[in-house]
């Protein structure tokens, strides 16, 4: 036999380059693979620092009256009973309300259902705001299907930040039992 090679054929030679081609494509892909949990731990990292940077950001501004205002009205409109009695306190003098937890917040939803249901009619827009040491006052604007309330809210300072002082009058203009 003669030792002579025998010429590659055209398709031969295609096999050849896309074969060189994938090798060479091998390590580029299995550097991708290694990295793969990285790349997934560092965006996971980024992901947690800034929601803890937004929730940082949101119970600061609790810690103002503005805030408290703001998140109360919303509480009280809505029905978020959780936040109407974290961000309220009984006015001072009122009859003791003679209601469990439960049963204001039962009553709460009830008053709140239909801004609930109709959510997108309704605005809550703080008008003003002025502080006096450990008592507050804020304007906030209420709108909703039954038109456009401004309310007046008086606010007291509390020991992890404000609170509204609930009244007959400031629950009738906002639907808070």
């Amino acid at each position: 036999m003669s030792d002579t090679p025998v010429p590659e054929t055209r398709e031969q030679r295609v096999e050849r380059i896309y074969a060189q081609a994938e090798q060479s494509l091998e390590g580029v892909k299995a550097r991708r693979v290694r990295r793969g949990p990285e790349v997934l731990i560092g965006v996971t990292v980024l992901l947690a620092l800034a929601v803890g940077t937004v929730a940082a950001v949101d119970l600061r501004r609790l810690m103002t009256p503005s805030g408290a205002a703001l998140a109360w009205t919303g509480a009280a409109v809505f029905g978020d009973c959780t936040a109407y009695e974290r961000l309220s306190v009984a006015a001072p003098g009122a009859p003791a309300d003679d209601r469990s937890s439960a049963e204001r917040c039962q009553d709460l939803q009830a008053a709140t259902a239909r801004d609930r249901d109709d959510s997108s009619s309704v605005g809550i827009e703080l008008l003003s705001v002025r502080q006096d040491r450990d008592s507050a006052q804020a304007q906030v604007r209420v709108t909703g299907p039954d038109g456009v309330a401004d309310v007046r809210l008086e606010l007291v300072e509390v020991s992890d930040g404000w609170a509204v002082v609930r009244t007959a009058p400031t629950c009738r203009a906002v639907g808070c039992a």
